[in-house]
């Protein structure tokens, strides 16, 4: 293969107030080094995101020197409209600076990642593989994609304790948002008519895909690198969702941790070769 151009939506770290994008570059050097014929495009973050830091720095062990830096995500999960705006800004760097041959994405970047191929298959449905966007997608520990749509149902009330612990957590936006308070808009939590469970601000929904309730939804080759204890919507939801003979996956035992090591770097390399030539 050569010349295979892939777009990498990353939650960038930022250093001395300069949003950089130094932290993903130096974790993916591994596999991007046993991979010399494929080009990479970083798309910074946009969103501070200080979920992640905590009084022991942030969650990620392997990456600890950059325990007190800020975080810079895609969107602003609170607000619908954010949602949709970010989904069409990836759509929109894909036309105006591709053709790109695949995305890959890293926790909400991966998220946006896959959201942004559902959204181009619900605006062109009837879009063949060369018409794609991306014709392959790579999702590192990527949280069960979102759908926002607008809201044209009676929507009936329902409180967070009717949800298990699990849902809950996988239904985090409604929880209060500690950044960005000038860009909430009011979320509840509410059920459709048909029983889905939803977040709404009164004009948007956003529901989590569901592969039991949507069916395989991405049918583009994709690798799903993830590790079991990490949540279980941070990566086996997603996978859920990608038609199972075109999907592959790499399991890890570093929880939302990136991967590490030689030996992980280059079978993730040879899953990404593998996933692209099935793209081409």
């Amino acid at each position: 293969m050569e010349g295979v151009r892939t777009m990498i939506l990353v939650y960038q770290q930022a250093r001395k107030e300069a949003r950089t994008n130094i932290d993903f570059w130096c974790n993916t050097a591994g596999f991007r080094s046993l991979l010399d014929d494929f080009e990479f495009e970083f798309i910074e973050g946009r969103m501070p995101h200080t979920e992640a830091l905590n009084k022991k720095g942030n969650w990620s062990l392997h990456t600890k020197e950059f325990a007190t830096s800020k975080l810079w995500g895609y969107f602003n999960p609170f607000d619908p409209e954010d949602v949709l705006s970010a989904e069409q800004d990836v759509l929109d760097v894909a036309a105006e600076e591709g053709p790109f041959d695949g995305i890959l994405g890293y926790s909400q970047g991966g998220t946006l990642a896959a959201q942004t191929i559902l959204r181009f298959s619900q605006q062109n449905p009837h879009a063949t593989p060369a018409e794609m966007p991306f014709r392959f997608g790579i999702f590192f520990n990527a949280s069960t994609p979102g759908n926002v749509f607008p809201l044209t149902e009676t929507v009936s009330d329902m409180s967070l304790h009717e949800l298990p612990l699990e849902e809950a957590q996988m239904m985090g936006m409604i929880q209060p948002n500690r950044v960005n308070k000038d860009k909430v808009l009011p979320v509840r939590l509410g059920r459709l008519p048909n029983g889905r469970r939803i977040v709404t601000n009164g004009t948007y929904a956003m529901a989590k895909w569901d592969a039991e309730v949507d069916g395989k939804v991405i049918h583009i080759p994709t690798l799903h690198v993830r590790c079991p204890g990490d949540l279980k919507e941070h990566g086996e939801g997603l996978y859920n969702l990608c038609v199972p003979e075109v999907a592959k996956q790499y399991i890890h035992a570093h929880g939302h941790d990136f991967p590490r090591g030689y030996h992980e770097m280059r079978s993730i390399a040879q899953l990404i070769r593998t996933v692209a030539e099935m793209a081409s």
